[in-house]
């Protein structure tokens, strides 16, 4: 075994934790990108979705007239709810 002196320990073990740090800082800023990207990717969908339902709202009511239009529409909504909610549970577990 060769002679290691007490300083080139600290000096390696501070290269170690400068290291390890440099990749924690990393991985948060993936993660923060990576939420960022989904916050702003779940905003362009909602502002779709809003126009998709007001666009069938308009078309079903030059169809049916506009009660049955506001109830065609809380049907698809409440429908297109559904199929979501079960792939996000199908997702998750």
């Amino acid at each position: 075994m060769g002679n290691f002196s007490l300083s080139e320990f600290f000096i390696s073990a501070v290269e170690l934790v400068e290291a390890e740090a440099y990749n924690i800082k990393d991985s948060f800023v993936k993660s923060a990108n990576g939420i960022v990207f989904m916050i702003v990717v779940a905003a362009l969908a909602i502002v779709g979705s809003v126009f998709l339902f007001i666009g069938v709202f308009l078309l079903l009511e030059l169809w049916t007239g506009k009660i049955l239009a506001y109830f065609l529409t809380a049907g698809i909504i409440f429908t297109v709810v559904l199929i979501l909610y079960g792939v996000s549970l199908a997702k998750h577990k």
